[in-house]
């Protein structure tokens, strides 16, 4: 048995090599003119759609593909930031609990439409793809038989123009004619059926595909949006609460610092200032009278406090200094709690209002 089937592979094998070395010598005969070749116009036709459908799928395929790892890996990153947000968000911060939800909700919508490309899209677009192949061995098939078919052609051609006629190998050549075209007729009626068919379905695949793909990006992003609303009005909640409690802490602050300046202007009253004042105290400081000030001289005020500068353009005064006060050449250069003027003992020296700056009021008492 094991011999006999020996037998029947080594016959198979020799008949294989056989037909390839007819099909070769076919082949250059018909390369160089020695025979004619049969040649169909329209199923070339046919085949060149089919090539240019199976090349448009292949890569609609890879793109696919593509896509699809891309939406995975957003998965993976919009995963991590929500956890990023989730972690930093403090639990006293308005919309905690919201802000776990979304999260939440957001993974959930990432993955629902990661499974739902690859069940629409990809499984389908796979199924499409996987006729090609045996389609294509078809062709090829029908292309070797069309080569046998015209080897046997002109094999029995060239018998019957022989001038030894043998009726016995004619009827033998006419018979491998006979099956050669049989076998050539069937794959390639097939084919003529069925390549149409294929290439005209390729508009129905491609509208399923892209409409499915559309209906999905639309529902997610529309669902994506949503969740990034609530998002974006949680922000403005808590950006909102932290201003308000911003402004209170700045107005306490404020408040303090306004009451413990009047105790210190307060203290350094009772301290320094007189019990009364006569009319001469009135015109004369420091053995000097208010006849011998500038014009434009509002008022003269006392420090009561040392104040030391801190910028080029402020006073360094000592307590029991007095300061000529003068108006601000522009009302908006005056800061609120701030006056302008020139140590009176500067004044009386050198008759000189240049060497003016700014100092605290509250650091001062008018006099």
């Amino acid at each position: 048995m094991a011999e006999t089937s020996k037998g029947v592979n080594a016959g198979k094998l020799a008949s294989n090599v056989q037909k390839r070395i007819i099909r070769a010598q076919e082949k250059m005969m018909q390369k160089l003119g020695k025979a004619d070749e049969t040649k169909d116009t329209a199923f070339a036709e046919v085949v060149a759609n089919f090539n240019k459908q199976m090349a448009e799928g292949t890569k609609l395929q890879r793109d696919l593909r593509a896509y699809l790892e891309a939406v995975k890996t957003m998965h993976e990153c919009s995963k991590r930031l929500q956890c990023c947000l989730v972690d930093m968000y403090e639990p006293d911060w308005f919309g905690k609990d919201e802000i776990d939800i979304i999260s939440e909700d957001t993974d959930v919508l990432w993955g629902d439409f990661h499974q739902k490309l690859m069940d629409g899209a990809l499984i389908s677009m796979d199924a499409y793809m996987a006729q090609f192949p045996e389609i294509k061995a078809r062709i090829a098939k029908r292309d070797r038989k069309l080569v046998d078919f015209d080897s046997a052609r002109h094999h029995f051609a060239t018998i019957q123009k022989s001038k030894k006629k043998d009726e016995a190998k004619i009827a033998k050549a006419e018979e491998e004619l006979g099956k050669a075209q049989k076998v050539f007729e069937e794959i390639n009626y097939n084919l003529q059926e069925e390549l149409p068919s294929l290439w005209n379905r390729r508009v129905d695949f491609y509208v399923t595909t892209f409409e499915s793909l559309a209906r999905l990006e639309e529902k997610f992003h529309g669902d994506m949006g949503k969740l990034n609303h609530n998002v974006g009005d949680i922000m403005t909640r808590l950006a909102e609460e932290q201003q308000s409690k911003s402004a209170t802490m700045t107005a306490t602050g404020k408040s303090e610092l306004a009451a413990n300046h009047n105790v210190i202007a307060e203290s350094g009253s009772d301290i320094t200032k007189p019990a009364s004042k006569t009319h001469a105290d009135t015109l004369v400081t420091n053995g000097r009278s208010n006849i011998d000030l500038p014009p434009g001289i509002l008022y003269k005020v006392k420090v009561i406090h040392d104040y030391a500068a801190t910028d080029n353009d402020e006073l360094d005064l000592k307590s029991g200094d007095i300061v000529l006060v003068m108006p601000f050449v522009s009302p908006d250069e005056q800061d609120e709690g701030w006056l302008l003027g020139v140590k009176e003992s500067h004044w009386f020296e050198n008759k000189d209002l240049t060497a003016k700056g700014v100092f605290p009021e509250n650091f001062t008492q008018r006099v």
